[in-house]
């Protein structure tokens, strides 16, 4: 269920950013996965994105975790907030005129993007997204002694002899291995904290992500990595009912009812976070389990990575909009200045073509390669290119979808 070996070779136009394939490849769980047969997968490859961040020259103003460009927001440290398709239309299209003055400033003219090609773009930029910035190996360390890990846990043959020495995690170059060796090795590590009459440490912030930069720091150059293959979401999915998950837990109002739904924007960010948000709430999960007499689960490294894929991607598609409200926000971003909507309206294109065409993915492809244009309409007519706040995207397209303003109008009367 595993993979052993090291990154491998990039193209050489990708160096900026080389690093980051060895890990869309071997170590990202959700972001690769897709099912076959028509079923629940996150459209787009992230690979594929990420040779078109690169060729498209994204990566000439913007940075992905620290390498690329300078001159623009370094996309994988953006608001936490943009963490779905919607999220990353409504971001697009608030910053593009700035993009657009910025290229032709340079003398650049944007580049065009087929719709397969935005999806992908999409998938990279959503999985950067649940990848921490590395972790600071110093801090690591620090926390070794703050959280008391080294009254159990030895490291480098230093420390307790209760748990196993951390240097044998040194090889994991995937948090999701971390959560899954947690969450398995955790009832006993809750014992002997009971044992010693200490408190469940709690990881907040990039508390995770610098403990595994230093223990990383122990591997010697030689010694073999550990790696996840691609994770399945539906696998996940399955997973998330047969291991009891969905007898506390609901994911968007289907399940239990005795934990957060993990559904919604409860879930962190980054993997790393998702790390220690797990392992925060354990003790209150294995004592929810008990009191409903559901046997604790374990997972193997892909079940956890599954399992992962799933709760990550729900992330990416929205919950379904409110046509009114989106009718609303047409009328009020000046849409109909423009566009049609289902044959109704000035002389643009037509904006409720197909549910295919008011998707995210076609709208941004749309946006990207005429926005040019309507932003100079915008500044022939004097108008302010309008801004989309959270979740206008999703009513816009709602209402879009439904292509029936008539009825709604006549309820607004009423």
């Amino acid at each position: 269920m595993i993979a052993i070996g090291e990154s491998p070779t990039c193209w050489p136009a990708l160096r900026p950013v080389a690093w980051l394939l060895g890990l869309l490849l071997l170590g990202l769980p959700l972001l690769l996965a897709q099912s076959v047969g028509g079923g629940y997968f996150l459209p787009g490859d992230a690979k594929a994105g990420m040779q078109a961040f690169s060729e498209k020259g994204c990566a000439r103003c913007h940075s992905v975790l620290g390498e690329g460009g300078r001159s623009a927001p370094d996309l994988a440290s953006s608001p936490a907030g943009y963490l779905s398709a919607a999220e990353l239309l409504a971001a697009m299209w608030n910053h593009a005129p700035v993009m657009w003055e910025k290229m032709r400033l340079e003398g650049v003219a944007p580049p065009k993007f087929g719709q397969g090609e935005m999806a992908n773009l999409f998938a990279f930029l959503y999985s950067v997204r649940s990848l921490d910035e590395p972790g600071d190996p110093v801090r690591g360390r620090q926390l070794l002694y703050e959280k008391g890990c080294l009254r159990c846990h030895a490291v480098a043959g230093q420390g307790g002899r209760v748990g196993p020495d951390l240097e044998k995690w040194a090889s994991y170059r995937n948090p999701v291995s971390w959560i899954q060796t947690m969450w398995n090795h955790a009832p006993a590590m809750q014992q002997n904290l009971a044992a010693l009459g200490l408190a469940w440490p709690k990881f907040r912030d990039t508390d995770m992500p610098d403990l595994i930069a230093y223990i990383r720091t122990l591997a010697p150059p030689s010694r073999g990595r550990v790696y996840l293959r691609p994770a399945d979401p539906q696998a996940g999915r399955r997973l998330f009912r047969e291991k009891g998950c969905a007898q506390c837990h609901a994911v968007r109002g289907v399940g239990g009812s005795h934990a957060p739904d993990l559904g919604n924007r409860l879930l962190p960010r980054t993997l790393g976070q998702f790390a220690g948000r797990m392992w925060n709430h354990a003790p209150a999960m294995w004592a929810s389990m008990r009191a409903q007499g559901i046997p604790r689960p374990r997972f193997s490294n892909k079940e956890m990575a599954d399992l992962i894929a799933y709760l990550f991607a729900e992330r990416y598609f929205e919950m379904t909009g409110s046509a009114e409200r989106g009718r609303r926000v047409y009328q009020e971003k000046g849409c109909a200045n423009c566009h049609t909507v289902g044959g109704k309206g000035s002389v643009g294109p037509d904006l409720a073509r197909g549910r295919e065409g008011v998707a995210p993915v076609p709208l941004a492809t749309g946006l990207w390669n005429h926005g040019p244009v309507m932003l100079q309409a915008f500044r022939e007519q004097q108008l302010s290119w309008p801004h989309f706040q959270p979740g206008e995207i999703v009513d816009l397209m709602e209402f879009l979808s439904r292509a029936q303003p008539a009825p709604l109008q006549a309820k607004e009367k009423k």
